[in-house]
């Protein structure tokens, strides 16, 4: 665990480095889209470090996907 920690500190101080310049000139919605971006990250780096069984993002998109074809399958003309 501990090595894991310092591999993703280690990323995460890379990416604000390289960032933060950028970040303090951006538009406001440029920050938004920004930290929309990190809450994954975040979130994965967490299960990375903590080696939790939490879902991760693709069986997330795996319980959309459902509704998904159901929503394709009422459009397709075809299956009118």
């Amino acid at each position: 665990m501990p090595g894991k920690f310092i591999t993703v500190l280690l990323l995460a101080s890379a990416m604000l480095a390289h960032d933060l310049p950028k970040f303090k000139k951006a538009r406001a919605r440029d920050r938004l889209v920004y930290g929309a971006f990190l809450v994954p990250l975040l979130y994965l780096a967490f299960i990375f470090v903590t080696a939790r069984s939490w879902p991760n993002l693709d069986s997330i998109f795996n319980v959309l996907r459902g509704p998904a074809q159901q929503f394709i399958h009422w459009l397709n003309p075809v299956n009118s």
